[in-house]
């Protein structure tokens, strides 16, 4: 059996190193401590470390979607509260529609009526160029145009057209968008008229409610009650397409609804994940630093034993 040697030069380095690593424990301890963090540089723990980055950017990428979400949600209640007003204009409507139907030839009456039914197309106008935020809701991408104009018995509309790019996505999740506007052309039409008649004739793309309210003024204005019953059933179509793209706009606003709970639900399990990996456990830690204390204590008391004399030691 060999006989081995142990130098003081080898002791006093091994005792240093030992010490030099109860040292540096301590240090990192306490930044910890200090930080509130368990982890301050990547050399700390580069797979914990790693996580918290992932964890970092997905949490980032959940904050821009509950903005998109919160906006988009704000947008489709206005309107889809627009479109309600709409519906109400409609009915109105449809009551002095019914009345200039059953009148005789009292031209003073047929007159009234035609006056509301065009402050009714003035409001529909305005509800039209509903604005949020300096945006524009139904004139599809071109949300700084207004859509609607209305001169004389012409409404025309300047948005974009339905055989356009028109719908506004909103990104709610990784590659999920949703569509968060209605056309205004599928909603209210446009009406131009090139002739009040009789007959009345409307422009190519004359459509929907507009060219249905226009002809129905233009009636009353020329005391056509048969002309006025016609536009009853032209109401019943303009107020079932009008319900319809406010039903999608409901179904809309309730996947936005989903869409953000489910994100709230997703925040809180990656916060939670973030917490445990990043967060210190502050008794477990000042435990840890009295442990790492004491030990660097007992080293020092021990290496003052082991380090090798020098010839100072002496001349004392």
């Amino acid at each position: 059996m060999g006989i081995y040697r142990t130098s003081y030069t080898g002791m006093n380095q091994k005792t240093l190193f030992f010490l030099n690593q109860n040292t540096s424990n301590i240090s990192q301890l306490q930044e910890k401590l200090a930080s509130g963090k368990n982890i301050n540089r990547m050399s700390d723990n580069p797979l914990s470390a790693t996580k918290i980055l992932n964890l970092n950017r997905t949490l980032s990428k959940n904050s821009q979607y509950d903005k998109n979400i919160n906006s988009a949600i704000s947008e489709v209640t206005i309107a889809d509260s627009a479109l309600s007003d709409a519906v109400d204009l409609i009915h109105r409507s449809k009551e002095l529609a019914t009345q200039g139907a059953n009148f005789g030839n009292d031209t003073s009456n047929f007159s009234a009526l035609a006056t509301e039914i065009d402050e009714i197309i003035n409001q529909l106008v305005q509800i039209g160029n509903t604005n949020v935020g300096g945006r524009y809701l139904f004139s599809g991408k071109q949300t700084q145009t207004a859509p609607f104009n209305k001169t004389g018995n012409n409404v025309t509309y300047a948005g974009n057209a339905t055989t356009d790019a028109w719908q506004r996505e909103v990104e709610v999740s990784e590659a999920t968008t949703l569509t968060m506007n209605a056309n205004g052309d599928s909603v209210f039409g446009q009406a131009t008229v090139t002739a009040v008649g009789p007959p009345i004739v409307f422009a190519a793309g004359s459509n929907g409610l507009f060219e249905t309210l226009t002809e129905l003024k233009l009636n009353l204005q020329a005391g056509n009650a048969d002309e006025v019953r016609l536009r009853m059933d032209d109401l019943d179509a303009d107020l079932t397409n009008v319900l319809n793209q406010q039903s999608t706009l409901g179904t809309t606003l309730n996947r936005l609804e989903q869409s953000a709970d489910l994100l709230a639900e997703r925040e809180i399990f990656l916060n939670e994940q973030y917490t445990s990996l990043q967060d210190v456990d502050l008794p477990s830690l000042i435990t840890e630093l009295s442990s790492a204390d004491n030990a660097l204590q007992l080293s020092l008391s021990a290496a003052s034993r082991v380090v090798q004399p020098t010839l100072l030691d002496y001349l004392r």
